[in-house]
């Protein structure tokens, strides 16, 4: 009789202690319903990082030298990168931070917006108010309050009559020391923009009326560069972060506009 009780008592006790697996990870695992550790799935979720522009992947004219690109990372931020053409690919010659138009970027600037254009452009128009360097290209411009970059045809001109900045003006020194045209609008469409161009850092502001805006010892880099390749070799890519994609190949659309797209 007690033996027979102790096996009963025995039998009742394994039933209901709960059986427990350890799983990969070495921990022990209860087991539910319908659940086991075999049939627990984990799902990790991983957040990718937006796509660093790739200077490969920009469809450029094939004697191309010089490409500068302008990620925008935010607000009125950005990343400038500018890479030099060599046999062996391009090779970044400037990475350093810099600040965009007030109110970011944009694919539909209109005058006065205060956004930096979006699009793959040729630079031009070397000029600034501080003396030449060694490097610089010969036909660079020492500005003076003599010169204006006309709102009408989006060119530097020494017609006064003509409205536009006076960029030999005391109000831009430390940031017109040196300057290239970005390229945008090159055919002066009314009411997209003019004067906006690749420049130095002043004091006292982190964002511009949207131009690029980098270090001076950064900018006398780009002018270097600008200065060995010259004319129609140099070129300057700005998008948002993440958004390249839809730039790659968008060199010369819409007039010297921006390119088609939502950059949001």
């Amino acid at each position: 009789m007690n033996t027979m009780f102790g096996i009963f008592a025995s039998a009742v006790l394994l039933s209901a202690s709960p059986v427990v697996t350890a799983g990969e990870s070495g921990q022990v695992v209860p087991p539910g319903p319908t659940n086991t550790a075999a049939e627990t799935v984990v799902e990790t979720i991983v957040e990718t990082a937006p796509e660093a522009p790739v200077p490969e992947r920009f469809v450029l004219p094939k004697d191309a030298g010089v490409l500068v690109v302008v990620e925008g990372t935010g607000g009125s931020e950005c990343r400038v990168y500018a890479y030099e053409k060599q046999p062996e690919g391009w090779v970044n010659r400037v990475d350093t931070a810099g600040h965009l138009g007030m109110n970011g970027m944009s694919n539909d600037r209109t005058e006065g917006d205060k956004t930096t254009p979006i699009g793959l452009f040729q630079l031009n128009t070397p000029f600034g108010q501080a003396e030449k360097l060694d490097g610089f290209p010969d036909h660079y411009i020492q500005v003076d309050s003599g010169y204006v970059w006309e709102d009408d045809t989006n060119r530097l001109s020494r017609d006064l009559s003509k409205e536009g900045e006076r960029v030999g003006s005391a109000g831009y020194a430390g940031y017109y020391d040196y300057v290239l045209d970005a390229g945008y609008n090159k055919n002066a469409v009314e009411k997209k923009g003019a004067a906006l161009f690749i420049h130095c850092e002043g004091a006292f502001k982190n964002y511009t009326s949207g131009c690029v805006a980098i270090p001076r010892n950064e900018m006398i880099k780009i002018m270097r560069l600008y200065g060995t390749y010259g004319d129609g070799r140099c070129y300057i890519a700005q998008a948002p972060r993440g958004t390249f994609d839809m730039v790659y190949d968008t060199y010369g659309v819409n007039q010297g506009l921006s390119p088609d797209g939502d950059f949001r």
